[in-house]
């Protein structure tokens, strides 16, 4: 085979099927994928998803929420943050990041700064790595929003899912505090995390950033469980 053009054909297909053959499975169904999940698994994940993010940017600190917290969104974050399938955390910041970008809130400064709502050191050790971290770099890479990781947990917290609105908030209170950090009073942060439930980890972080004259326009997450009440 001498044609240039069949060569390169023939190096494309090549590349293309050692691609398909390396490329890990889908971490939802374990099928072939030519992306982080197979096709399939993704038009369940964007079945999930809400028409308007922006819809609870209200209140005194407003949401942005990509989906709802249930079927292959709730299935995919499990994988996540348990089963180390980081890849997962990459698609879901860039899916923000998207959505962000289409739905803007309005009066936001353009030098926003991101805070992913932090673990607490032993989880961090047990985990690897934080999900909220994860989302926020792909996030910061596509908005050239600026990430400040100068927000720590100071105290372990059990999982605040089951647990009822007021021990929710008894569980976080006290529960952050800012480390050598180099925001200057009047800055805008965003917060980021994971799954919204009644708000109160997101609360919890606020007050204290707030304490230090920061400026909390809100927080973005993957998903809201249940109606998000606050």
């Amino acid at each position: 085979m001498s044609d240039p053009w069949l060569l390169g054909v023939a190096s494309n297909l090549k590349e293309r099927a050692l691609n398909l053959f390396l490329r890990p499975n889908c971490p939802l169904c374990d099928r072939a994928a030519l992306a982080v999940c197979c096709e399939y698994c993704q038009r369940q994940i964007y079945d999930e998803r809400l028409e308007r993010p922006d819809r609870y940017w209200q209140g005194d600190i407003p949401l942005f929420a990509w989906g709802k917290y249930q079927g292959a969104i709730k299935r995919s974050i499990g994988k996540f943050k348990y089963d180390g399938h980081r890849s997962i955390g990459d698609l879901y910041g860039e899916l923000i990041a998207r959505s962000w970008q289409q739905f803007t809130p309005p009066n936001l400064p353009t030098n926003l700064v991101v805070i992913p709502i932090p673990l607490h050191s032993e989880k961090l050790a047990t985990r690897g790595f934080n999900q909220a971290e994860s989302i926020a770099r792909k996030f910061c890479q596509l908005t050239d929003a600026k990430l400040d990781v100068s927000l720590h947990r100071t105290r372990s917290t059990i999982p605040q899912f089951g647990l009822s609105k007021s021990d929710r908030q008894k569980n976080v209170t006290d529960a952050f505090a800012l480390k050598n950090s180099t925001l200057k009073s009047g800055t805008t942060v965003l917060l980021i995390d994971d799954i919204y439930t009644t708000g109160s980890t997101v609360r919890s972080a606020a007050t204290v950033l707030r304490s230090h004259q920061i400026n909390v326009c809100g927080v973005a997450v993957i998903a809201i469980a249940g109606n998000g009440s606050n």
